[in-house]
């Protein structure tokens, strides 16, 4: 049944992070509300209709489990998706809003989901690695692809808040010039230490260098990997310069993103090699 599994993990994955809009995501940390539970049905129906496509690709490499009993689980665990997507919102309300609170809730709620889906799996027949078909070894190099870019990506900023609080609360003073006619207004202002904006470059750049990362890892070319943290730190050299905080933040984060890289391109090649 190993087969199945990394279809529909690749399934969870590519609903939860791929196909999910920020929109989506954060109408669900809401109080509860009609518009919740329709963006909640929609969420859930996308989750759904990708485990059907799980399924088929299961049947069309030579799955022999009963169509029926296979539908009803993919229902069961699109229910409980629900259930613990309904569920995490006030659970963070109760237990209070703090940054261990969110990183906790947030890998606790993707802990929850996989182990649904292995034990729904296990259910029906045993797990094992051997003989595994290439439709589900390629499921499960796409999940590690998801984790590495999309999972990973939002982890570090949560993980960053636990390790140093109340940075992105801190202010920074910007000169901001505007121009009314021929006369030219100076003025500053204060921003967020890290912008919304530059938090969702920060991911997309890391998300890049970890596939970077990961694709060196798989072709080999180990040598090439310093070449990364290279570009990154030039990148940024004037605001490490001049920045002591913002240059902690950022070496912090660089060294997660390449630590987690490590660790899923080592996966990567083990799932190559089966």
């Amino acid at each position: 049944m190993t087969n199945l599994l990394f279809p529909l993990l690749l399934g969870h994955f590519l609903g939860d992070f791929v196909l999910q809009t920020d929109t989506m995501a954060n109408v669900k940390k809401e109080a509860f509300s009609s518009r919740k539970l329709r963006i909640l049905g929609l969420h859930v129906f996308i989750h759904f209709c990708l485990y059907f496509l799980a399924v088929l690709g299961y049947w069309f490499v030579g799955g022999n489990t009963d169509i029926w009993l296979l539908m009803g689980m993919i229902v069961g665990i699109s229910l409980l998706h629900l259930g613990i997507d309904l569920a995490k919102a006030p659970v963070e309300r109760v237990l209070g809003d703090s940054s261990l609170v969110r990183l906790c809730t947030y890998v606790g709620d993707q802990l929850l989901h996989v182990l649904i889906i292995f034990l729904a799996v296990r259910a029906l027949a045993p797990i094992s690695l051997d003989g595994l078909s290439l439709y589900a070894k390629l499921c499960a190099l796409g999940c590690l692809l998801i984790v590495i870019v999309y999972f990973v990506g939002y982890l570090i900023p949560y993980v960053l808040e636990v390790l140093m609080p109340g940075f992105n609360n801190e202010k920074r003073i910007v000169s901001i010039t505007k121009v009314d006619g021929k006369i030219l207004l100076t003025k500053n202002q204060e921003v967020a230490a890290v912008t919304n904006k530059e938090l969702k470059a920060g991911r997309y750049i890391g998300g890049l260098e970890r596939l970077l990362l990961l694709i060196f890892m798989a072709l080999q070319i180990y040598s090439a990997i310093p070449i990364i943290v290279a570009l990154k730190t030039l990148a940024r050299f004037k605001d490490l310069e001049n920045n002591r905080a913002f240059a902690e933040y950022y070496l912090i984060g660089n060294f997660l993103s390449m630590i987690f890289g490590v660790l899923i391109g080592i996966v990567f090649n083990y799932v190559l090699l089966l």
